[in-house]
């Protein structure tokens, strides 16, 4: 394999077969999200590109620009509520005296 290899020169065939199952396994695990990354572009791009385009474009039809989705805001334009999460007691109760240290009047050791 390289000169720096762990293993003895008998076995470079088995460290070969070691890295290759590695990077096809990297490949496996990188390879569909890079490909939504990619996609993900190339749709903006072109959605972009189309709204620009004379006589048959979004802009010459009075649409609206495209936008990325919003977590805030529905589609139709109303805001969305927040989740409803309960507080618990012991959640609450920092920041209060509980923490705070202990105030002493003077002269009181």
């Amino acid at each position: 394999m390289g000169w720096y290899s762990l293993l003895p020169t008998h076995l470079s065939d088995i460290e070969g077969w070691i890295s290759s199952i590695f990077l096809l396994l990297g490949v496996v695990t990188m390879g569909p999200w890079a490909l939504l990354l990619v996609y993900d572009i190339v749709f903006y791009v072109y959605r972009s590109c189309a709204y620009h385009i004379p006589i048959i474009g979004g802009k010459a039809q009075g649409k609206r620009r495209p936008r990325a989705p919003s977590l805030t805001e529905r589609p139709s334009g109303q805001k969305r509520d927040a989740p409803k999460v309960p507080m618990h007691s012991t959640t609450t109760a920092i920041g209060k005296d509980d923490h705070a240290p202990e105030k002493r009047p003077l002269g009181q050791s």
